[in-house]
């Protein structure tokens, strides 16, 4: 399975993360996008562009399959898009080997004239030199577990450095999802109901509005009633929220239509799984 889609959806959401992840220093302020070169319609899927001042343009390439001949054609991608683009800025050309055995190493070029250049990173060296930082990143760290059996103890730990950062309900189901996406590139044959069950919930009893029912001291069979009432409501809102944000998190692997949230929330529980498994099915085949 191509890992691509996986980086590509994070380093859109997070374009500073290239900077975290292989040490690349820059400067400004960049937006990840892909474009096109026009006379062989080549899409570069990494490009980061600076959207400030005269910084170098950032070419990305992540490689996670033998090529042997990936620095060539890297090389011919960026000087052909130079060769039509009305541009003078400098450029920096990275290729992220997600393992070091896809690294050919035959790169025809030994340097670039400054502030041109190109930089060669092995995913597993750069997540390990995060450690256990919380961050976006997290989402990665699948990449380069060795073994499934530590997948129930590591699970909750990266689902809980991503609630550490405090975002957005929506933007933490897309790192969720991208997290799940990454679980199932390291593990193909994982099922989707074995990362759910390692993804764990607060219960209601110790949540805000759990506790607040508590402390009105209400009768113990009124607060009973009102916490299962809640609880039932909630843990199918959850599970709703986290089924939808796999859906749309997959459908970006897969580059296809993303389903608004409004039609997906018009369907019960047991139709979106039944669009989760067929999913699925397409993603095993990628």
């Amino acid at each position: 399975m191509k890992t691509d889609p996986l980086f590509y959806e994070l380093f859109r959401l997070y374009p500073s993360s290239l900077s975290e992840l292989t040490g690349l220093e820059v400067q400004g302020d960049y937006v990840f996008e892909s474009i096109t070169v026009k006379s062989t319609e080549k899409r570069l899927d990494g490009f980061f562009r600076r959207r400030d001042g005269q910084g170098a343009d950032i070419f990305l390439e992540v490689q996670g399959y033998d090529d042997p001949k990936i620095y060539w054609r890297l090389l011919q991608e960026i000087f052909t898009y130079y060769a039509q683009a009305d541009e003078t800025r400098p450029f920096t050309a990275v290729i992220l080997f997600t393992d070091k055995k896809y690294d050919p190493e035959d790169c025809p070029v030994s340097g670039f004239l400054p502030p041109n250049n190109l930089i060669i990173r092995y995913l597993p060296d750069c997540l390990k030199s995060l450690k256990d930082k919380a961050g976006p990143l997290t989402v990665l760290k699948p990449l380069i577990l060795e073994k499934k059996k530590k997948l129930p103890e590591s699970v909750p730990k990266w689902k809980a450095e991503i609630d550490s950062l405090k975002l957005s309900d929506s933007t933490e189901k897309l790192l969720i999802g991208l997290l799940e996406n990454a679980i199932i590139n390291r593990f193909p044959k994982i099922t989707v109901k074995e990362i759910e069950n390692m993804l764990h919930y607060t219960p209601i009893e110790k949540t805000v509005v759990g506790k607040e029912l508590i402390q009105i001291g209400m009768n113990e069979g009124m607060l009973k009633g009102r916490l299962e009432g809640r609880l039932e409501g909630r843990l199918e809102g959850i599970q709703k929220g986290k089924l939808i944000g796999k859906i749309h998190a997959t459908q970006r692997f897969l580059k296809r239509r993303i389903t608004s949230e409004k039609k997906l929330l018009s369907k019960n529980i047991d139709e979106l799984k039944e669009m989760i498994r067929q999913l699925e099915a397409e993603l095993r085949i990628v």
